[in-house]
């Protein structure tokens, strides 16, 4: 979180035509002022008895360019994130989704959930963090909250009685995620929501809900669990990933979730970077590297004998 990044990636784009340019006029100056008068055909053997001189050893031809390049680096936005800006957004939390359906709580992936939720909380680094289950119906079991260790309890005890009815309904968890943010008045975009499911239950209407979600601004990630009930039906680790493209999101094997949190670190970093808030959450270094351009353009118009 505190190394450099950048607020504008996409004026890099600009590099391409400075340097084309640049490539452009050294070929042209090849035989200095000299190409435009004399014949073509001369050149080369005025060059070879040294009657012309190489123009691509002025270095004051480079100049314009290397000052165009500093100024498309600035225009970048390089930027690192101000000491408490992690936190700085109270209303981005992190909303874990836990299935609890009968395939995962009487099996070993039950204990697989909730390691992985523990991992997610423990990565949370003082971001808000809150808790709903889902089976045929689904629940809000912690309201977002910074003290993140506090709701390690809470997943120790989930088990096969947390739900009162079995099922799978991913989609009324995340329309319900939706719901509870809107009837609170600040809306759920910034929030990041977690499914940690063995994909059961992810039909058209959980991609609706998930397409939803993401165009009220939050993302739906997925860590999928695979040792799940042998009589269940079977891992669709496939089905999460649709959702979690619908959302906005991606997926990854609940074992290895380290990858996906650093991705979503990164991605709300990027966000709160672009968004009004970002003068007061990271310091934009582009307006220093301008200072590094002047020198360039001081000596354009330097007297030339």
């Amino acid at each position: 979180m505190s190394g450099l990044m950048l607020l504008r990636p996409w004026w890099l784009l600009a590099l391409l035509p400075v340097l084309a340019l640049a490539w452009w006029v050294r070929q042209r100056r090849l035989a200095g002022d000299w190409a435009g008068i004399i014949d073509p055909a001369l050149l080369g053997p005025l060059r070879r008895i040294g009657a012309l001189t190489d123009g691509r050893r002025d270095a004051a031809l480079l100049l314009p360019f290397i000052a165009a390049g500093v100024i498309v680096l600035a225009l970048t936005g390089p930027a690192r994130l101000l000491p408490g800006a992690v936190a700085y957004r109270a209303l981005d939390p992190l909303i874990l989704l836990l299935d609890l359906s009968p395939s995962i709580t009487t099996a070993p992936a039950l204990a697989d959930l909730q390691a992985a939720a523990a991992t997610v909380m423990a990565d949370a680094q003082e971001r808000p963090v809150g808790i709903m289950v889902y089976g045929a119906d689904a629940y809000l079991v912690s309201a977002p909250t910074s003290d993140a260790a506090s709701l390690e309890s809470l997943i120790a005890v989930l088990d096969r009685d947390t739900m009162p009815v079995s099922g799978s309904r991913p989609d009324i968890a995340l329309s319900m995620a939706n719901d509870l943010f809107a009837a609170e008045g600040v809306g759920i975009g910034g929030a990041d929501l977690i499914v940690i499911s063995d994909g059961g239950g992810t039909g058209t209407t959980a991609l609706d809900e998930a397409a939803r979600l993401r165009a009220a601004g939050a993302r739906v990630w997925a860590l999928s669990l695979d040792d799940t009930a042998p009589e269940g039906p079977a891992p669709d680790p496939g089905a999460l990933a649709t959702l979690t493209e619908a959302g906005g999101g991606a997926a990854a094997p609940a074992a290895d979730a380290r990858p996906l949190l650093q991705r979503i670190d990164a991605t709300r970093t990027a966000r709160l970077a672009r968004s009004d808030a970002a003068t007061d959450a990271v310091r934009d270094f582009g307006r220093w590297l301008l200072i590094l351009a002047l020198p360039c353009a001081a000596l354009m118009f330097r007297r030339r004998r």
